[in-house]
């Protein structure tokens, strides 16, 4: 065990020594030494030099003297002693060990002194049991005591335990002001003293009383709670009629021992309102003490009788009495900051028929508010907050610098950085809660973007029972921080511009830039997301910019390409949290495969700060739910238009009739996809942002602009047919059948001039195998012009003609956009709004199709299946 020391048994005793008398402890150097004996870890610790100093500061918590302590280790570390860092750690774990032996020390029961026969109570164990009750008494108020200094050690700092700050008035009881805390018996009798004697006597004892000294024939009483009205003792040899006077007079030192004790408990982390609240009660005890000082005068005077001293301490009682009730309301309730004002202020208020007590009341508030009033002014004229015990009704929920605020953070600073604390709102500023919250916002934004703020106004705010002498104060303050503000969005940082350039992206309406855009990246975006290069369509979308009309917008660098890992539905429930169990199944991601560039792009947007405020993560992500929305219906147009050139060709063959149902099909698909881009650019997008942007032109502070901008957005979602689940299905349903039909007659185009070469050959058409699952999940078979082509399912299944292919995608085109008529007439005529019904009327077809429909659900050459999926 001894292997691994270094130092001699003497040297080591030594050290010991030192450490022991520097530590205080009661512990004793043979102790330490068998502990360390014994202890098989002594030597095996490699700890660092930083480990064992944290060890020695916690050693020194212990210590009777700290900076003792860590003086000595200093010293010892200077020496460099041997094996001093496995000597601290020993100590550390035996006083520790010490502690909490006696912590878990099982206590041994007392011997019954009650219950059973075997023991029986006599006079002589009532001294033994008055001894144990005052015993358990004084136990139990050191653990109240304990759980008091718990719960004010939470509100310190955490270089509080290294301050070596004194208990003046636990260590020194003698240096209070109030009754010393251990009662004192009458010791003098006033039997056979004349009754003038008696009077000049019970007045000097009054004098000495009334000031918190006890005396020899009025002696105090111990007190339970802290503000519990004090109780005297008053001789019994005092004649009656003096012992009545004296008895009226009490209660004015019952209640500045109230005022004593309650000055004396607060300390350095009470806060600042209870500090001036504090001050201002000493400046009416200086007055008090003037008036004790003249009365004393008189009584060595011999001008001082026991009635003259009733009348002129009877209005200093009605004082300190009130004094007490509102000092008592405050301690009990354990109020602070505006509560302790929310206090006083009530007080005031119902002391209005007493003109006397109100004036004092209305002093305390007064001096009380000021250092309140001081972080207002602070908070409402330069945006910041200077609150250091957590009064103030606002609080900073600051966690990062302003250079490390990324975009996202921006909403989380508007809406959380700054909250409200209700609890600490005085009563009488709740009405200007709102106002002071806005306004030193406003100008700690300013301040953040590096704009020094002047103060305008030069007149300090000051209680006052009329509310109007603070709230014009507020209301000037928050005029100038909500214009400033606002200025510098609209003005110095452009905010107008950001929001057109939001627009001509997101909303498409840069007509130019995102033909040439979607001209350049088709190829790429139609591959698979794991396969799609960004860094290839960050350089496209670059070209692009500088090529179209977007070129002279000065914010195009700003643009970014996004690759979202979901589809529009999910990401629009995503966003906006649904949670019924209706709209769950559109929100899961469920099993499908993998996603195309199509699906999963859009565009982001990179906004600094103060513009971020508007154009926040939210905002951001609205944009793109409705340009994907927009991007996806024009790729879908995009496809139609395509199938209209290979329509083109086909029409110049000899047997152009037979296809004459497929031209019909794509004019209706392409009309309804113009129908659909058409109402949501032209008669939803474009009013209102007319309406956005007529709306900022009256806004007064960047709250409303908040507004007005989630409005627009907002609107835009709802009317664009993206908040309902069962339309945004039903609009995509439709979309994917006219991507399925755009895909089946390109795989048919070859099939097209195969059979017109072969008629121009004079050939018979070989006959051809295909089949719709070849399309996307939808197709047919081609039907040559000269040979009569047929196709013939593969299996020895029936496939359908070119022709009968066709109908099926027109009627599964029919049941989707009869689905969306449906729920939009739904929606129109349950939230009573005719916009909608717009889209209805443009997108109204023939019945002959709907007559096409039943005709052909009844077909029985029909599968199940397809008739389950064409039905309504």
């Amino acid at each position: 065990m001894f292997q691994n020391w270094i130092l001699p048994k003497d040297k080591m005793q030594s050290t010991i020594k030192e450490v022991l008398d520097a530590l205080g402890c009661s512990l004793e150097a043979d102790t330490v030494w068998d502990y360390i004996q014994n202890d098989p870890n002594y030597g095996n610790s490699n700890l660092s030099s930083k480990q064992v100093n944290e060890y020695a500061q916690r050693l020194a918590l212990k210590a009777s003297n700290a900076k003792t302590f860590l003086k000595k280790y200093d010293d010892l570390r200077s020496r460099n002693t041997d094996n001093l860092s496995d000597i601290i750690v020993s100590f550390y774990k035996l006083v520790c060990d010490e502690k909490r032996s006696r912590v878990t020390k099982p206590k041994v029961s007392p011997k019954p002194i009650l219950g059973d026969n075997k023991h029986q109570i006599t006079k002589e164990d009532l001294p033994q049991i008055k001894d144990k009750l005052l015993k358990a008494v004084d136990e139990s108020k050191k653990l109240v005591m304990k759980s008091f200094e718990e719960q004010e050690s939470k509100l310190r700092p955490n270089w509080y335990n290294s301050l070596d700050l004194p208990n003046w008035h636990k260590d020194n009881p003698a240096m209070s002001w109030d009754f010393p805390k251990e009662p004192t018996p009458i010791i003098a009798s006033l039997a056979g003293i004349p009754i003038a004697s008696q009077e000049n006597i019970i007045i000097d004892e009054l004098l000495y009383v009334f000031s918190g000294v006890p005396g020899n024939y009025i002696v105090h009483q111990p007190v339970k709670d802290a503000l519990e009205p004090r109780c005297f003792l008053i001789s019994e040899d005092l004649d009656d009629a003096l012992k009545q006077i004296v008895q009226q007079m009490l209660p004015l030192a019952s209640n500045y021992s109230i005022v004593r004790r309650f000055i004396e408990q607060c300390n350095m982390w009470s806060g600042q309102v209870l500090h001036a609240l504090v001050s201002a009660i000493e400046i009416l005890l200086k007055d008090y003490y003037t008036m004790i000082a003249q009365l004393e005068t008189e009584h060595m005077a011999g001008n001082l009788s026991l009635q003259k001293l009733w009348y002129y301490v009877l209005p200093t009682m009605h004082t300190m009495q009130v004094l007490a009730a509102i000092l008592t309301n405050i301690g009990k309730s354990s109020y602070r900051g505006g509560a302790v004002l929310t206090v006083l202020h009530d007080k005031t208020n119902a002391l209005m028929g007493d003109a006397r007590a109100q004036e004092i009341s209305l002093f305390l508030t007064e001096r009380a508010c000021r250092p309140y009033l001081r972080v207002l002014d602070q908070w409402i004229h330069k945006g910041t907050i200077v609150d250091p015990f957590q009064e103030f009704m606002i609080e900073d929920n600051e966690l990062v610098n302003k250079e490390e605020l990324p975009v996202d953070y921006s909403a989380d600073y508007w809406e959380k950085r700054y909250s409200v604390q209700r609890e600490r709102v005085p009563k009488f500023l709740e009405k200007y809660t709102d106002i002071i919250l806005r306004t030193g916002k406003y100008l700690n934004v300013i301040s953040q973007c590096g704009k020094s703020i002047a103060k305008t106004n030069t007149e300090d705010i000051k209680y006052s029972l009329r509310e109007q002498n603070y709230s014009a104060i507020i209301q000037k303050a928050y005029a100038f921080a909500s214009k400033s503000l606002l200025e510098l969005l609209l003005k110095e940082y452009d905010l107008m511009g950001r929001l057109k350039s939001a627009k001509n992206y997101f909303l498409m309406s840069q007509g130019d830039f995102i033909v040439q855009f979607m001209d350049a990246t088709e190829q790429e975006l139609s591959k698979k997301i794991d396969d799609i290069i960004p860094s290839k369509l960050e350089s496209l979308l670059g070209l692009c910019l500088r090529l179209s009309a977007a070129s002279h917008d000065p914010y195009n660098e700003d643009m970014r390409v996004e690759l979202l890992p979901y589809d529009l539905q999910f990401q629009m429930f995503k966003i906006l949290s649904i949670e019924t169990e209706e709209e769950k199944e559109y929100k899961q991601n469920k099993d499908c495969p993998p996603l195309t560039g199509i699906e999963t792009f859009s565009f982001g947007m990179e906004v600094k700060w103060p513009v971020s405020l508007i154009l926040n993560h939210k905002a951001i992500a609205c944009y793109q739910m409705i340009f994907r929305h927009l991007f996806y219906c024009k790729h879908v147009e995009r496809l139609l238009c395509r199938v209209w050139l290979y329509n083109k060709v086909v029409k110049r063959f000899s047997e152009a009739r037979q296809y004459a149902e497929a031209f019909a099909l794509r004019q209706r698909m392409l009309s309804c996809v113009q129908h659909l881009q058409y109402y949501m650019c032209v008669e939803v997008i474009e009013p209102s942002w007319c309406q956005l942007i007529h709306s900022l032109d009256k806004v007064h502070n960047v709250d409303e602009v908040l507004e007005r901008h989630n409005d627009f957005l907002e609107s835009c979602l709802g009317d664009c047919m993206l908040t309902s689940p069962q339309l945004l299905k039903a609009v995509t349903t439709l979309c994917l059948v006219c991507v399925q039909f755009c895909t089946f007659i390109q795989e048919m185009h070859k099939y097209f001039v195969d059979a017109e070469l072969n008629s121009m050959l004079g050939s018979t058409y070989d006959h051809t195998e295909y089949g719709e699952g070849s399309a996307c999940g939808g197709g047919g078979a081609a039907s040559g012009a000269g040979g009569g082509a047929s196709a013939s399912g593969s299996g020895g299944g029936s496939s359908d003609s070119f022709s009968r292919s066709v109908s099926r995608y027109g009627l599964r085109f029919t049941a989707a956009l009869l689905s969306v008529l449906a729920i939009i007439e739904r929606m129109a005529r349950d939230n009573n709004t005719n916009k909608l019904l717009n889209i209805s009327a443009r997108l109204n077809f023939n019945t002959y199709y709907v007559k096409q429909l039943e005709k052909f659900c009844s077909d029985d050459k029909l599968l199940e299946g397809d008739k389950k999926q064409v039905g309504s």
